[in-house]
């Protein structure tokens, strides 16, 4: 009997995962097209800052990451509760995913500790 309200908790967290995914995609969705459709606001006005130059930099490079690291992604079978997982597609989109979250959540962890050290506020923005 055990075994049914494991299996009744997995569907219910399978769905969680799924309105996660896409309610995240929805937000970088509506955040990439916000940002290629203004240039600037009041503040980055100011500052002359290149939003849209940004924001096609950070689509691309987020881009190409996400396809570098799937291609590189381990293909190995894996055994996981006696069921083997051998289908390549998805294993290597797997560690794809995995690598690529690893990596943007370092790289978002060092523009927070950029931000919070005051050294932006040193730099002149020149245009």
């Amino acid at each position: 009997m055990a075994e049914a309200g494991n299996y009744l908790l997995a569907e219910v967290m399978l769905w969680l995962m799924y309105a996660a995914l896409f309610v995240a995609l929805v937000v970088a969705i509506y955040s990439a097209v916000h940002s290629f459709r203004h240039r600037t606001d009041s503040i980055a006005a100011s500052n002359k800052v290149p939003r849209k130059s940004i924001a096609w930099g950070v689509t691309g490079f987020t881009v190409v990451l996400l396809l570098v690291t799937c291609l590189a992604g381990s293909s190995q079978p894996l055994i996981i509760n006696g069921i083997s997982y051998t289908d390549r597609f998805w294993l290597k989109t797997t560690d794809g995913l995995i690598i690529s979250s690893v990596i943007l959540i370092v790289i978002a962890a060092c523009f927070v500790a950029y931000g919070i050290s005051g050294m932006n506020r040193k730099i002149k923005f020149k245009g």
